[in-house]
């Protein structure tokens, strides 16, 4: 007698996985296993608005307008050898003898001021007239005083320089000392810097008038639960005091005996003063669990889903900046995969490692890594619009901006995008990537990982679709893209799968 025996067919599922927009960004926040292929476990340096991967931010040496008439550019160059740049502002300037605007970029550098005009055949960034000197690094303000342009700079070591482009000027050591400032209705109010909790505030038409009484100066106590003063603002008719763990308003018009405080918002996360950044209508800020927008009235976090990136980080010395219709975050993120880019290489370690992106109307973002920044400006003056860098680290001592090719100062920033490690919804059941096919027209590389093992196919750039053939295989799956040249263009990903018993 014979017994058929049942033929053992092996069932196999065929996957076509389409990464035809990439637009989705990053999401560090779901578990990879639930979270959708077509989100990125983490990325940086790509800018994937558009649905494709294209070159992402970049910093290049700092260039202003030759004149008005053309777009010819020059260089700029400190005069003489400096160490450091600590921090830049835009002075708005009005040349009273020319009779026209000459606006200048101010810098602190070391311990002295800079200055250079935005709009000028000059190359050469000069130090201030008189020899004065910083023992921290300072603030500055805009005030017009007396109908002359004039910048106030302060530390929180030293005490008030009134900067004029044509006049010597002197550094007023009884003047408080001082860690934020903001100009509302002609008053300077601002954070006494020591224990941060005393507001204090000028006389009115007189910033450099600091005499405590009912009717010059005068300051407001706020020791309270919600930690040190960290940052104070001039917003919507009203002064907006950032606190460590909470948000104050002032109403401060006409006499100081009109004044009045408001407790708006309290927080458990701690707020950082450098974040806080006006942006139109609105003040954008870091806390210890995200990023928060504030109206004026109330708070509302982003969900960026990347806080994961920077929840346990200390970032007291981020910078951020309002440039073109977007909040810029310089800041330490840890990404958490044993990578190195761009400042994480540098032997003398670094302060901050990434920017921050956030278009406020749309709300993409942007990730860059590698970049170690200490300050950030947005210079808006006629022709010229730059958002103006100053570096820790490798460049502490040049003066950058913002562009978007994909490199600092001509060194390619590494790329990446990167799926989750995933089953694919498939538990148990083995996977078999049998090929790779793309559009890049740059040279890139893909790497596919299993839980048997990780393979790197290199791509030469094209114009056409490419194919890979691979036999990568297991039950976890993780593809990545890696790009380590400057331009960038990945469109039309397709992968092909096979899911078996």
């Amino acid at each position: 007698m014979f017994y058929k025996k049942p033929l053992l067919i092996k069932n196999t599922k065929n996957l076509k996985l389409k990464l035809s927009n990439f637009s989705g960004g990053v999401n560090t926040e779901v578990d990879e296993n639930v979270l959708p292929f077509k989100f990125a476990k983490n990325s940086y340096n790509y800018n994937f608005t558009k649905g494709s991967l294209e070159t992402g931010i970049g910093f290049e040496s700092l260039t202003f307008l030759k004149n008005n008439a053309s777009n010819l550019e020059r260089t700029l160059q400190f005069d003489d050898e400096i160490t450091e740049v600590n921090k830049v502002w835009l002075y708005p300037f009005y040349n009273n003898v020319n009779q026209k605007k000459e606006h200048l970029l101010l810098a602190s550098c070391d311990d002295k001021m800079y200055f250079c005009q935005i709009i000028s055949i000059d190359p050469y960034i000069y130090p201030i007239l008189n020899n004065i000197t910083f023992t921290s690094v300072p603030n500055a303000i805009y005030y017009n005083l007396d109908g002359e342009d004039v910048m106030l700079v302060t530390s929180a070591t030293d005490g008030m320089l009134v900067y004029h482009a044509q006049e010597i000027n002197n550094l007023d050591s009884n003047a408080p000392k001082i860690s934020s400032m903001c100009r509302h209705y002609e008053r300077i109010f601002a954070i006494e810097a020591g224990k941060r909790t005393k507001l204090v505030f000028s006389d009115n038409l007189d910033p450099t008038n600091w005499n405590v009484s009912s009717d010059e100066a005068g300051y407001i106590e706020l020791a309270d639960e919600r930690g040190g003063l960290e940052k104070v603002v001039s917003f919507n008719d009203y002064v907006y005091i950032f606190k460590e763990y909470g948000i104050l308003r002032l109403s401060a018009y006409g006499d100081q005996s009109d004044f009045s405080i408001t407790n708006l918002y309290v927080t458990s996360g701690k707020i950082y003063g450098n974040s806080v950044c006006v942006c139109g209508n609105r003040i954008m800020f870091l806390s210890k669990d995200g990023i928060y927008s504030f109206d004026g009235f109330s708070t509302s976090k982003l969900s960026l889903n990347i806080e994961s990136l920077f929840r346990d980080v200390d970032n007291e010395n981020c910078c951020s900046a309002y440039f073109n219709g977007k909040y810029y975050l310089g800041l330490k993120v840890d990404f958490n995969d044993g990578e190195s880019v761009g400042c994480e290489e540098y032997s003398g370690g670094f302060v901050n490692n990434a920017l921050i992106e956030i278009d406020l109307k749309t709300g993409d973002i942007n990730i860059t890594r590698g970049v170690d920044l200490k300050s950030i400006c947005a210079i808006e003056y006629e022709r010229v619009k730059k958002l103006v860098c100053a570096f820790n680290g490798e460049f502490k001592n040049r003066l950058g901006q913002l562009t978007h090719n994909g490199k600092i100062f001509g060194k390619p920033l590494k790329k990446v995008w990167q799926s989750s490690f995933t089953n694919l919804g498939f538990s148990s059941k083995t996977k078999k990537i049998r090929s790779v096919s793309l559009i890049s027209k740059q040279p890139c590389a893909v790497v596919l990982k299993t839980d048997k093992g990780e393979n790197r196919y290199e791509i030469s750039g094209s114009l056409k679709t490419q194919k890979i053939i691979t036999h990568d295989e297991g039950e976890m799956v993780q593809f990545k893209i890696e790009s380590s040249v400057g331009d960038a263009y990945i469109a039309n990903v397709e992968i092909a799968i096979s899911v078996s018993n």
